[in-house]
């Protein structure tokens, strides 16, 4: 009765635990949901209001002066001045300014993309696995009945005086083990729910059901995979390297501001003078205001901070220049890796569906000649185990095969 309810048991975790979702639905979730995104996102609208804020002219600068010891003048004492400032930068100052900030928030949109690349690359890896641990389940749970019809074959044996009863023992110890092993794969699999839900913002324990066509994906990776392991993939476009591109074209739009820097400020202003008429006196503009208009320049004269500068920013787009051409051939490396494991894991497959072609020819002769008394019980059920066995390594290698595809997709932008 134990043994029934967990199988039922078993059986809803596998079939119903939750409506399949497919891999491009959860990774339309993630784009929305996923609260690293999100931030990304915000930092990089914000970092696109910056350059409206270094397009404006510097503030206007207002003054007040009241004299204490008024100054006399041929038309009276002056009591107030009141005057006005405002700050023009050299021609075309405010424009590099504003690109600069621009060119400082790109590589925030470029590293949002890079890294939404990643994590949609750990989502298909988790949701493969997934898809694995749950076919290796199923195998495991299609299995039970087969070793039931062989304990009743057993059974049948020792009725007829011609089997052991310890053969019945072994296939309950073997359906124990059996049992065990789907609850270890009930544990791996909850831990692979909890890293796709994590990536998706959602409850930990959330059900996800990740059963998939296996043969089909695995046969489309193997389709194009040759193909790209004989080509030289361009990865320029890749958000990770364009990176670097967008960094260092903020350094060259440091290196205009830098230049444009060094040119003079101009300033004009008013002021305007309020003059009490004189006393005792009658005569044209007694008291007559003053308005008086200025201008005024500014020379930066330490040109050693403008050279420094230059200096700083072409090191730096010769730094990241370096850094691109390093993070490019890690990428290669890593595609060449993922390549040739496909490649290890097809030849494995291929391998090990014709040993399950062949085992399961032997494993039909092997229970037909048991039950007519002319094939030992050991080698049945070693047959039988070899059989489980292979088909769990054939699922294991198409897991194999569709986790590197996961790390393909991530460098060849096939996810956006």
């Amino acid at each position: 009765m134990n043994k029934l309810l967990l199988s039922l048991l078993l059986n809803v975790w596998l079939g119903t635990c939750v409506s399949a979702q497919t891999l491009d639905s959860l990774r339309a979730e993630l784009r929305r949901a996923n609260p690293e995104l999100r931030a990304l996102l915000l930092d990089y609208q914000a970092a696109t209001h910056l350059g409206p804020q270094q397009a404006q002219l510097p503030d206007l600068e207002l003054g007040l002066g009241v004299f204490i010891l008024p100054v006399e003048t041929r038309t009276g004492p002056q009591r107030l001045r009141l005057g006005a400032t405002q700050m023009l930068p050299w021609p075309g100052k405010l424009a590099a300014m504003n690109a600069l900030a621009d060119a400082k928030a790109r590589p925030q949109l470029a590293q949002l993309a890079a890294r939404q690349l990643l994590l949609l690359s750990q989502l298909e890896q988790a949701y493969y696995s997934l898809a694995g641990v749950q076919a290796r389940a199923s195998v495991l749970q299609e299995s039970l009945p087969r070793y039931a019809s062989l304990k009743a074959l057993a059974l049948t044996r020792i009725e007829n005086a011609q089997g052991s009863p310890v053969d019945v023992y072994r296939l309950q110890l073997r359906e124990l083990e059996l049992e065990r092993q789907l609850e270890q794969l009930r544990y791996l699999a909850q831990q692979e729910m909890v890293s796709i839900n994590t990536l998706l913002q959602r409850p930990a324990d959330t059900q996800v059901d990740a059963r998939v066509d296996l043969d089909g994906r695995v046969a489309e990776t193997l389709d194009f995979a040759p193909d790209l392991a004989a080509d030289d993939p361009d990865l320029s476009q890749h958000p990770a390297l364009r990176l670097f591109t967008l960094q260092q074209a903020a350094n060259q739009a440091a290196l205009t501001l830098t230049d444009l820097e060094q040119k003079p400020d101009f300033g004009i202003g008013i002021d305007y003078l309020v003059v009490s008429p004189r006393s005792g006196m009658a005569f044209d503009g007694n008291g007559r205001d003053i308005i008086m208009p200025r201008a005024s320049v500014s020379f930066p004269l330490s040109k050693g901070k403008f050279t420094a500068k230059r200096e700083e920013e072409t090191v730096r787009i010769q730094a990241l220049a370096t850094r691109q051409e390093a993070t490019e051939v890690e990428f290669r490396a890593e595609l060449r890796r993922a390549l040739n494991a496909i490649n290890n894991a097809a030849n494995q497959l291929y391998y090990l569906r014709e040993q399950v072609r062949t085992l399961e020819a032997a494993l039909a002769a092997a229970s037909s000649e048991y039950a007519n008394g002319q094939r030992s019980f050991d080698e049945l059920l070693q047959l039988e185990n070899m059989d489980i066995d292979l088909r769990t390594q054939v699922i294991t290698a198409q897991t194999t095969i569709l986790n590197q595809r996961a790390i393909i997709d991530r460098y060849l932008l096939i996810q956006q």
